[in-house]
């Protein structure tokens, strides 16, 4: 960790974030590409859920409804919307690239999964926590249409994180990938059982096999991940992969089962998202071998000292972006709806105006409260936050790895039935499941101090508070004109 001394030699006040110049220096071994693609991606999220979003509040109750289910016309748009795959692959290229810097000092599976939980968790927990407070509170003052609506819509979005805590099960397995044999036969393991498991459940198969294809669709952006960040596919092929894909699904929904739309809409009869199909894996490969094979446009963009200063912001805050942005989202529309402003009627002349308006605006707004709320993401929790072991015995950590599998699928379980019913019954296996992985993690011995996050398998943290600015796992390599004006003792990370 780096930390700035409050005694500061170059005239600026204690406490001060980095200058975009300076913040370039201290962050020189960072691949900027996955960091520019994770930012963005979310960032498309957040704005495409603005776009798509239709709040009908007559007769007193509330009625969701999506704009591309009302004009269907808009749904090819999806294809450049959905870009979720991209934080699964840049997610997967920075694990790789902390792996490989270990080098032959590499970890156990469960216990480095597990330090990847610890801070995946750690904001989830205080989302949570206010969601629950906000139902409460609904529900006892009998507001019971928009408590339905919270305990529904509020954590609708944690499929990612329980899709991801899966991906990453299977990324030091991945690890074994140094070819581009090994890599063909990666990704056409994934992509095929995807395609055989929806030639069984679109069969009249059992439905629950699709579920299955959480984990094999959203393997194969980890796979290119890993493959970006090794180095294994040269562009040209990348590119080339890319466009077969590409065509290979215009052929899925031309002549095959599948519809256009990548993501879920009203009156869909085959969603692509939930469970994810043959056609949204199509999609994966898609979008991340083509950032593969245009890696050095973005590079261009992220080397402009303010761009990236803005990129190590973002980052700092990415969880808190994805889950708070929802919240956000509601509160600009209540309060354009007390002012006049009807989002229910996609035909009207003022939707696009508003819906375009109030994206922007939640664009903006989200600035300041990823500020206020991402130190909470940052700062480490007691007892939860404790030092993991690089190792410990195999079937401690086999139970480990296994327990966490059982996490994931359980906080997808959560985003599908809401905070009702069975999926409060869901919420206290997966607070079990995080309980019982912090006790099933080692503790590093007395002499060996615990293992620090390194290169881009780090978080980007820069704070202001407790009058210092920190930076985790990026500064090994900086450059020696810029640490000279930091006091930074060599600590590891948390």
């Amino acid at each position: 960790m780096l930390t700035t001394s409050p005694r500061r030699t170059d005239g600026k006040s204690p406490g001060s974030l980095p200058t975009p110049h300076e913040l370039a220096a201290l962050t020189g071994d960072r691949d900027r590409v996955i960091d520019l693609i994770r930012i963005c991606s979310l960032l498309v999220v957040v704005a495409g859920h603005s776009i798509m979003l239709t709040v009908d509040t007559s007769d007193g109750a509330i009625r969701l409804g999506n704009t591309l289910g009302d004009v269907p016309i808009l749904q090819p748009a999806t294809w450049l919307l959905q870009v979720l795959p991209l934080f699964f692959f840049a997610g997967a290229a920075a694990s790789t690239r902390g792996w490989m810097s270990r080098g032959d000092d590499t970890p156990a599976a469960g216990h480095w999964l597990f330090t990847r939980t610890q801070r995946l968790l750690r904001p989830l927990g205080w989302y949570l926590g206010a969601v629950l407070v906000v139902l409460t509170g609904l529900t006892t003052v009998g507001l019971g249409a928009a408590a339905d609506v919270v305990a529904r819509l509020g954590v609708q979005l944690l499929w990612f994180l329980g899709a991801y805590l899966l991906v990453l099960a299977v990324v030091p397995l991945l690890q074994r990938i140094r070819t581009p044999q090994h890599l063909v036969v990666a990704l056409g393991t994934c992509w095929g059982s995807t395609a055989v498991i929806d030639a069984i459940r679109l069969t009249d198969g059992p439905s629950w096999l699709a579920y299955l294809n959480f984990l094999t669709v959203w393997t194969i952006p980890a796979v290119l991940g890993v493959a970006y960040a090794k180095r294994i596919l040269h562009p040209a092929t990348a590119a080339a992969v890319s466009i077969v894909f590409l065509i290979l699904d215009v052929g899925l929904v031309h002549w095959g089962p599948y519809e256009v739309s990548l993501v879920t809409v009203p009156g869909q009869q085959l969603s692509n998202m939930s469970p994810p199909s043959l056609l949204l894996a199509g999609h994966a490969i898609v979008l991340c071998a083509g950032a593969i094979a245009v890696r050095r446009v973005p590079a261009r963009i992220a080397d402009r000292p303010r761009i990236w200063w803005w990129v190590v912001l973002g980052n700092r805050g990415a969880m808190t972006l994805y889950l708070w942005h929802l919240p956000v989202l509601a509160a600009i529309i209540v309060g354009g709806a007390v002012a006049g402003l009807d989002r229910a009627d996609v035909h009207s002349a003022s939707f696009p105006v508003v819906v375009g308006v109030q994206t922007m605006l939640l664009l903006a707004l989200m600035v300041p409260v990823v500020a206020m709320l991402s130190p909470l993401e940052n700062r480490p929790l007691r007892w939860w936050d404790d030092p993991v072991a690089r190792r410990s015995g195999r079937v401690r950590d086999a139970v480990l790895l296994a327990v966490l599998v059982c996490l994931g699928v359980a906080v997808l379980m959560v985003s599908r039935y809401g905070l009702l019913g069975d999926g409060i019954g869901w919420l206290i296996a997966a607070i079990a499941c995080a309980v019982l992985a912090r006790c099933l993690a080692v503790r590093p011995a007395r002499r060996e101090r615990p293992e620090p996050l390194t290169g881009d398998d780090a978080s980007l943290q820069v704070s202001a508070s407790r009058r210092s600015t920190t930076l985790d796992g990026s500064h090994r390599r900086r450059r020696r004109s810029t640490s000279s004006r930091f006091s930074a003792p060599e600590q590891p990370s948390a």
